[in-house]
């Protein structure tokens, strides 16, 4: 079949006879690629990289894939300038942050992209993980797609590029293309692919080994101390000894143990995948993908699994018809850990577990009754107990269906059509059994969650050479979207039996939860582009918006955008052996957020009732129902929030595209946020939601491209991104100069403060005189002030460095990420401290006179005094804990060698190779990654806190193509 390709003016690819893209051979020749150049924008509409007025980065699938990552946003780290990712930790199935320019444009909602897959909208939720203070360790539901499928990520940074998707585009869009099954000939390509790899915890805190459990120098166990006697093998009397034989207290030789070294373990990733891709009949061509990934943890009892299918297809059914399927399925499911500061979190414990306590020694549970073993009381468990006896576990199901369909009225004139429903569920356990800390009786919830959304675009396509030199290129068209969110629990209070995870087992129900929620959005849409000569593209889009979630006068609401595209090299006729391609872009655009469903009306919570002196009422009660109005009040003229932003930049390459650089620079403006308002309580309630509050970022980014060496065998390919963003909260309300974003119920926690940059750390600090001085109270301690800001928490500058060389089959790549300025808090090291595990508590014995003046008399202070439990736990501030967040990471590594084997033509490639990623993390910031965050995916950042640790990872890859 014969196929035409047309560029047209207006930088849209179009060709006749067939929907498909030009096709180059890969290295592995398992597929083809779309024509260098050559970007998939909003709505799937693809366009010419010379046309685009406005930022948009492409990260192929073999820089996603050359280190096995489950997660998909983790493999997006250090390669994009403007894009941040921030893992919660390392544990199997745990949720990333991503934000694109910094994740600031809302005060207190969602900063975070919209996700596309084949031109479908898809759900990133990561319910009940937005702020991991407590619960389990979530993870988002982008890491359910398979890398292995995926042909190509494009970041769509700014709103220019994203307006066509409307308020869901508003942070950003992140653009995932899935392999189609092109490939060269017609005979089918069978690619399979198998990982190993190996998790080790990459830092954890350094321990004194010099002191035993215990305070004032006297041993004890049950408490969480240990300012114990030094440890030279004196006896001591244990119950924790006793307790692991079934018996009471014994005598036993007093020893240094290292609990941490016998707790965490050596993890193991396992990854197969398997595809297929076939042309049918030249004009059709089929990718099919199975593939299984499984990853036990570096803590105990503790794995994440996943299985994935996908089929792809794409059919001419006509000369003028063609039609098209995206389908996948996913089933994950895993036992994942309890997060932050919750009881049965494992590492909390782990990390103050005393150098005394013989962890595999004593076990946890004694052998005549049943109870816990623990080296401390109240709600903290013994970290084995929480692993072995305690659970969280969840069940997912998640199917994404696509359906597009074209039809060719003219040459000039096309009509598409697409449809697509992500619909998921996810069913957690959360099971505390009986003698757990905090939850005695046992506690057991069934928490169930379902997520579908539905999106329908219609459009029409016009493509019309005007003159010679001019060509029109308009998109019309409308799209439909539903979101459907439903989330029930049932928990029980006290259980029957132990280790029973079973309705049945539950004595005491709570009162059950139950939410269902349904939004719509309903969009219309122009996109228009000029073309002329090649050189000059003009393009301009508008969208009207109707949301359901706003009031019936507030929820229409049109945004515009444009942008300009000049290459000057063509324009001027300027010598490409020099300069090959030189480009002037500038973009302009309005995008808008509506507001969480049922922010308009006033909702209503089951009806509880109490007098403080009996257990009160809880309704139903007697057959009657009973409610009460929620604590916020929502509002009913609330409008969207709108962002402006500007952007201009220019692309410029040298010498054959051996030397390439981008830079761009861009500000925003975000205005009429919608966000939470404390109220007085004689109003009825606490809160209130209102339109109030503006935000401003600026910046700059750099992308720099190198190939200093190229011969008929060896490359040596080499590039640099650098990102500089600087936010500010211009406004909240007036009379208000903070408001929350997240946090610990005391300190320290997360504030969003006016005049600052976005998201500072808000805790204690020093007391000091006008001289700068610390004052000391009368007993030599140093003086506290609450709520004082300790720095803010966005990063002054982020960037990676690449390289990679190729000779002949033997190929290495590397990857350098890292992050400057902000600041933040290590909780997990003033933790350490209080509890006196740190190496930095070793000094108790001396005596001390903290530099300070007395804040009555003014006079030096001159009280001598131990550093002990007291000290450690009372005399450090916030601010003695927060750092300056600098880190450097060697991300990612790979090795290897593709080759073809002599005489089996039926292989056509084998790539073997060796990678790692975090193998190397230089900070000065002590015991922890600060890559770490207490606070999940949410706004609050800035905050480790016995978070779970990351991992360093090393492996084998083996790919064979037949």
């Amino acid at each position: 079949m014969n196929v035409k390709l047309r560029l047209l003016s207006a930088g849209v690819l179009f060709f006749a006879g067939q929907h498909i893209t030009a096709q180059t051979a890969k290295k592995d020749t398992s597929s083809v690629k779309d024509i260098e150049g050559v970007v998939v924008t909003a709505l799937g509409i693809k366009r010419a990289e010379k046309s685009l007025g406005y930022a948009a980065s492409k990260v192929n699938s073999e820089e996603l894939t050359q280190v096995a990552n489950q997660n998909i946003v983790n493999s997006l780290s250090g390669k994009v300038a403007g894009l941040q990712v921030i893992a919660s930790g390392g544990a199997p199935g745990q949720a990333s942050r991503l934000v694109i320019r910094g994740g600031n444009k809302s005060l207190t909602n969602s900063n975070e992209p919209l996700y596309v897959i084949d031109g479908i909208p898809i759900s990133n939720a990561n319910d009940g993980n937005s702020n991991t203070v407590s619960g389990m360790a979530s993870p988002n539901r982008v890491a359910d797609i398979n890398p292995e499928d995926i042909e190509n990520v494009t970041v769509l940074k700014g709103s220019a590029g994203a307006v066509l998707y409307g308020n869901r585009g508003s942070n950003g869009v992140i653009v995932i293309t899935t392999k189609s099954g092109k490939v060269r000939g017609n005979k089918p390509v069978i690619t399979f692919t198998t990982r190993i790899g190996t998790d080790n915890a990459l830092k954890l805190p350094e321990y004194q080994t010099v002191y035993a459990q215990g305070n004032n120098g006297v041993y004890a166990e049950g408490t969480s101390l240990s300012f114990g006697p030094k440890i030279n093998g004196q006896m001591v009397t244990s119950t924790a000894a006793g307790a692991a034989l079934g018996l009471g207290p014994q005598s036993v030789p007093l020893r240094v143990y290292d609990p941490r070294s016998v707790f965490f373990q050596t993890g193991i990733t396992k990854e197969n995948n398997i595809s297929l891709a076939q042309n049918i009949n030249n004009n059709s061509n089929v990718f099919f993908s199975a593939g299984h990934n499984s990853q036990t943890s570096i803590v105990p009892n503790q794995e994440y699994e996943k299985f994935n299918f996908r089929f792809n297809g794409s059919f001419k059914l006509t000369d003028r018809f063609s039609a098209g399927v995206n389908a996948s399925y996913n089933r994950s499911w895993g036992n994942v850990p309890f997060a932050g500061q919750d009881g049965n979190n494992p590492i909390f414990s782990i990390f103050h577990v005393p150098v005394s306590w013989d962890l595999s020694g004593y076990g946890y549970e004694r052998p005549d009754n049943g109870k816990q073993i623990n080296f401390r009381g109240g709600s903290f468990d013994n970290p084995l107990w929480s692993v072995y006896k305690n659970s969280a576990k969840t069940t997912s199901n998640r199917f994404i269906m696509g359906v597009n369909l074209g039809y060719d009225l003219t040459d000039w004139l096309k009509l598409s059509y697409r449809v697509g429903n992500d619909y998921f569920t996810d069913n957690r356990v959360l099971f505390r059994d009986i003698n757990t800390g905090g939850n005695p009786n046992g506690r057991l919830i069934f928490d169930d969650i379902t997520r579908e959304e539905l999106t329908s675009t219609f459009m029409a396509n016009i493509n019309k050479n005007i003159t010679d030199d001019l060509n029109l290129t308009v998109n019309l068209g409308q799209d439909y979207n539903v979101r459907k969110y439903r989330n029930s629990t049932i928990t029980g209070t006290a259980l029957v039996l132990p280790g029973v995870i079973n309705t049945n087992n539950i004595k005491t129900f709570d009162p059950g939860f139950y939410y269902n929620s349904k939004r719509t959005l309903f969009g219309a849409f122009t996109d228009l582009t000029l073309g002329f000569k090649n050189y000059l593209y003009l393009n301009l889009v508008g969208r009207q918006e109707w949301s359901s979630t706003l009031p019936e006068n507030n929820r229409s609401y049109f945004y515009p955008g444009g942008s300009l595209s000049f290459i000057f090299t063509d324009a001027f006729g300027i010598s490409k052996n020099i300069m090959n391609y030189g480009k002037i872009r500038f973009g302009i655009s309005r995008t808008a957020r509506d507001a969480s469903p049922y922010s308009i009306y006033n909702t209503y919570n089951k009806g509880i009732f109490a007098d403080g002196f009996t257990a009160g009422i809880t309704f139903p009660f007697m057959d009657l129902p009973g409610y009460t109005v929620a604590n916020t009040l929502n509002n009913p003229n609330l409008k969207p929030e709108f962002t402006t932003e500007y952007e201009v930049g220019t692309d410029l390459r040298f010498l054959k595209d051996r030397v390439g650089l981008e830079f761009t620079y861009f500000k925003n403006l975000n205005t009429n946020g919608i966000i939470p308002l404390d109220i007085s309580p004689a109003s009825g309630a606490s809160a209130t939601i209102i339109n109030s509050g503006k935000t401003s970022s600026n910046g700059i980014e750099l992308i720099f491209r190198a190939t200093p060496v190229k011969t008929t065998n060896f490359t040596w390919d080499v590039s640099f991104n650098f990102s500089r963003i600087r936010s500010l909260v211009e406004e909240i309300y007036p009379g208000v100069d903070k408001i929350y974003l997240g946090g610990f119920s005391g300190n320290p926690a997360i504030f969003a403060v006016k005049g600052e940059r976005y998201g500072s750390i808000i805790g204690t600090k020093y007391a000091r005189n006008d001289q700068g001085q610390i004052l000391t109270d009368s007993n030599g301690y140093p003086m506290w002030k609450d709520g004082e800001n300790l720095g803010y928490v966005e990063p002054d500058w982020t960037g990676g460095v690449s390289t990679s060389f190729k000779y002949k089959g033997v190929y290495l790549n590397a990857l350098l990420d890292m992050r400057f300025g902000g600041y933040l808090y290590n909780g997990t090291e003033q933790l350490l401290d209080t509890y006196g595990v740190s190496k930095k508590t070793l000094n108790r014995e001396e005596d001390y006179i903290f530099p300070g003046v007395n804040s009555t008399t003014g006079a030096q202070n001159n009280v001598s005094l131990k550093r002990n439990s007291t000290w450690y736990g009372n005399a450090y501030p916030n601010e003695e804990y927060v750092y300056k967040n600098n880190w450097v990471k060697l991300r990612e590594i790979s090795i290897g060698y593709s080759f073809k084997l002599p005489g089996i033509d039926y292989i056509r490639n084998v790539d073997i190779g060796l990678y790692g990623r975090n193998l190397f993390l230089w900070t000065k910031i002590p015991h922890v990654d600060p890559e770490s965050s207490s606070f999940g995916t949410g706004n609050a950042q800035g905050v480790t806190r016995m978070a779970f640790p990351t991992t360093r990872s090393f492996g084998f890859s083996l790919k064979v193509q037949f």
